[in-house]
C-alpha cells in the first residue's frame, strides 16, 4: 500500500472500484463532502481538503475528534481537486496518486479536473468511467494497455514535439493543435510510449 488517493465529491465509485484502490492506497484523501460517501461506505479519510461547503462544523468535529486531518482552504481560485493534488504533491512527492469520484455532478467541474493536472504539474492518474487520463510529459513514460484498445490524444491549444510509439497510428515528434487528429488511436499491443516537449497534452486510455 503505497499509492495516494484522492476521492472527488462526484458520483460515488462502485465498492469493487473504491475497495481496489483503497487496497492499494497508504494515504485516503477526501475531497470536501466525498468524506461523507467514504464515511458511508466504512472507510475513514485521512485527510479532508477544500473549501469545505459540503459539510457541516458538526462533520467537521466529528472527523476530527476521529484524527482526521482537516485542511480548510477558503481559496476560490483553485478547485479542490486542485488543492487535492497540490496537497499530495507537497506531502508525497514521488507517489502514484490516484483520483476517482470526478464523474456526475457540474460539468465545469469535471472539466477542472483535467485542468487541475496542468495547473499543478501532477502526474497523478484520473480515472473516469473504463477511462485513464493522465498528463503528457516531456519524458517518455510507457503505459499498459490491452491491443485494440482505444487511445486518444487531447491537447489543450498548441503542443509540439509530440510522439507515441504502440499505436495503429504513431507519432514522432509531431506538432498538434485543439482538433480531432488525435482522436480515436489504437493500441497494438500490451504498452505505449508517449512524450511531448511543449504545451499541455492529455492521453486518454481505454481500460
Amino acid at each position: 500500500m503505497t499509492d495516494v488517493l484522492i476521492v472527488g465529491n462526484g458520483d460515488s465509485p462502485s465498492d469493487s472500484v473504491l475497495d481496489f484502490f483503497v487496497s492499494k492506497s497508504s494515504t485516503i484523501i477526501a475531497l470536501d463532502g466525498a468524506a461523507i460517501t467514504l464515511e458511508k461506505r466504512k472507510i475513514r479519510p485521512d485527510v479532508i481538503v477544500g473549501d469545505m461547503d459540503g459539510l457541516t462544523s458538526e462533520q467537521l468535529d466529528a472527523f476530527h475528534s476521529q484524527g482526521v486531518e482537516i485542511i480548510h482552504d477558503l481559496a476560490q481560485d483553485t478547485s479542490d481537486i486542485s488543492k487535492g493534488l497540490a496537497w499530495s504533491k507537497e506531502h508525497h512527492p514521488g507517489k502514484q496518486v490516484n483520483v476517482i469520484g470526478i464523474t456526475g455532478g457540474r460539468l465545469d467541474h469535471q472539466l477542472a479536473a483535467f485542468s487541475a493536472l496542468f495547473e499543478c504539474q501532477s502526474d497523478a492518474h484520473l480515472h473516469i468511467d473504463d477511462w485513464l487520463v493522465v498528463r503528457v510529459t516531456k519524458i517518455p513514460i510507457q503505459y499498459s494497455t490491452v491491443k485494440g484498445k482505444n487511445i486518444s490524444l487531447i491537447p489543450f491549444g498548441e503542443v509540439s514535439g509530440v510522439s507515441l510509439s504502440g499505436c495503429k497510428y504513431p507519432l514522432d515528434n509531431e506538432d498538434l493543435s485543439s482538433g480531432t487528429k488525435g482522436i480515436h488511436n489504437e493500441a497494438l499491443g500490451q504498452d505505449i510510449t508517449i512524450s511531448c516537449q511543449q504545451g499541455n497534452l492529455l492521453l486518454l486510455i481505454n481500460n
